[in-house]
């Protein structure tokens, strides 16, 4: 690819590096010393400026024409990497910010959509120049955290709109389907025999499980602990855990396996969000039905400790690999034992982000550890000291009250 970089014969003016959105609060004296250390550099449609994962050696501010920035996506460990176009730089503003912030690694790779010409900033030099000029420094971080957090509010605003869109659009489809299979099943169109009756019930379990994928990965781009907590609300976790175990209960009658619920002697109420704390449950005992042998048994026990309530959900499958562990309740990580087992590998790290909202613990730990069976149990520690946003807003009025 052709790459034309000018010769020394043109000179960066300060005027020209105020135009950038990174440096346009810096003084003259500042910008003429940066500029310095700039060049001029023009660039072909087509032509890659920085690639993802390589050391963010280089700045660049954009003159005329436009980049856009790709980012690899892989789902899971297996999947194949592809690069998806997160946004644009436009004239006067920069790409390769990584350049001042450690590891100093590229974060995406900028790729010209048309010929484009750019200012190229020596990223040693502005580094060794910030620190040497603390002022000009703290104004060019200030401008990039409002870059950075301008552009993080843009790629979630922009993704949850169009997770949204294809939530709807899938949904409404999936919801007709839903329907006529129930009606099928309960024999309103028509007697049906034991085989036909099976099948329908593993279509309608695929079509939940189809339902619950496309609400996962719309969960999972709203998923922000203060969204989460403007929820909090008094509820009783026995209600939740009932409500959970309906949920599943046709995936486990599907594989004959039996739930066997443990409570305390009575529940008492707790603070959290309801209908969030009822996801958490019910993606536990489907992440444990869907790994558990038929036949076999699921525990879903609970008990109150002075300051926690704690929930457990125990299966006998085979255990989650030891190489595995650490990367569990990461988003799409699948254990490298799942095999043909269906599922976006969600479940476990949206259960994780609920659980951290409430200012609690999701634990795991395999059966083998403690001495020969086989089987993984999830523990959730929820606090009993939680409050609600109005209880919230009385202590403030009440501390309010009291230094007036």
């Amino acid at each position: 690819m052709h790459k034309n970089v000018s010769s020394g014969a043109i000179s960066i003016t300060a005027e020209r590096l105020s135009r950038a959105e990174l440096f346009n609060a810096l003084s003259e004296d500042d910008l003429r010393a940066i500029s310095e250390f700039c060049r001029e550099e023009t660039h072909q449609d087509g032509e890659v400026l920085l690639h993802e994962g390589e050391p963010a050696n280089t700045l660049f501010i954009v003159e005329r024409g436009k980049l856009a920035l790709e980012k690899k996506v892989q789902i899971g460990r297996h999947s194949t990497p592809r690069n998806a176009t997160i946004g644009y730089v436009n004239p006067g503003r920069v790409a390769g910010f990584s350049t001042l912030v450690e590891p100093y690694v590229y974060s995406t790779s900028a790729i010209c959509v048309e010929p484009t010409r750019v200012i190229a900033v020596e990223g040693d030099a502005l580094r060794n120049f910030l620190e040497m000029h603390p002022q000009a420094g703290l104004k060019v971080m200030k401008g990039l955290s409002s870059l950075i957090g301008g552009r993080y509010r843009d790629s979630i605003h922009t993704l949850t709109y169009f997770l949204s869109i294809v939530s709807h659009e899938l949904r409404t489809p999936l919801a007709a389907i839903e329907n006529y299979l129930r009606t099928m099943l309960g024999g309103f169109a028509g007697e049906l025999n034991p085989k036909q009756q099976r099948m329908l019930q593993r279509s309608i379990l695929r079509v939940t499980d189809l339902n619950a994928m496309i609400g996962d990965v719309v969960d999972l781009a709203r998923m922000r602990p203060e969204q989460i907590q403007a929820d909090f609300e008094w509820f009783d976790p026995g209600e939740v855990g009932s409500e959970s175990v309906e949920d599943v209960r046709l995936a486990a009658a599907e594989k004959d396996i039996r739930i066997k619920i443990e409570p305390p002697p009575r529940f008492e109420p707790i603070v959290g969000a309801r209908r969030r704390m009822r996801q958490v449950y019910s993606n536990l005992l489907n992440n444990a039905i869907k790994f558990a042998p038929p036949g076999s048994t699921v525990i879903f026990r609970a008990w109150y400790e002075p300051d926690s309530v704690i929930f457990e959900v125990q299966d006998e499958g085979p255990g989650i690999p030891p190489e595995d562990m650490p990367y569990i309740f990461q988003d799409f990580f699948r254990a490298s034992n799942v095999g043909e087992t269906t599922g976006a590998g969600l479940g476990l790290s949206i259960a994780k982000k609920i659980v951290e909202a409430h200012e609690g613990k999701l634990l795991v730990r395999n059966l083998s550890e403690e001495g020969g069976k086989t089987g993984t149990i999830f523990t959730v520690i929820i606090p009993r000291n939680l409050k609600t946003p109005e209880m919230k807003r009385r202590e403030w009025a009440a501390l309010e009250g009291e230094m007036r």
